[in-house]
């Protein structure tokens, strides 16, 4: 006698939320005593719950209107960031962490907020 089980599989889609931010060259501040600049960004659509649920994707169009994601070196600097809930921070240094960059112009970034539950 041959037994036949049928498996369900259960998926389950959350969608995403994309927030695009322009930084402006006024928005990056030193940082004190280091050689790194920052941008501190109002972000309410990731709140605790994403924080700790959820998911971030930070990308920035360093030329142009492709995006490259951040953590990442482009030229010789280092971009990164920082999400806590209701805010981001972008931070730039040189990649050798010792060499003063120049704050960028205005940058584009696109945020990718991915919801998720654990089940």
């Amino acid at each position: 006698m041959l037994l036949v089980t049928a498996c369900e599989k259960t998926e389950y889609v959350v969608p995403n939320r994309t927030v695009i931010v322009d930084l402006r060259a006024r928005d990056w501040e030193p940082v004190a005593n280091e050689n790194t600049y920052e941008a501190l960004i109002d972000l309410p659509e990731y709140d605790g719950y994403l924080n700790e649920q959820g998911a971030i994707l930070v990308y920035a169009a360093l030329e142009g209107q492709n995006y490259e994601q951040i953590p990442q070196v482009y030229k010789g600097v280092s971009y990164s960031y920082v999400a806590n809930a209701g805010s981001i921070l972008i931070q730039i240094q040189a990649a050798n962490g010792s060499a003063v960059v120049t704050p960028p112009g205005s940058m584009r970034l696109k945020i990718v907020l991915i919801d998720s539950s654990a089940y």
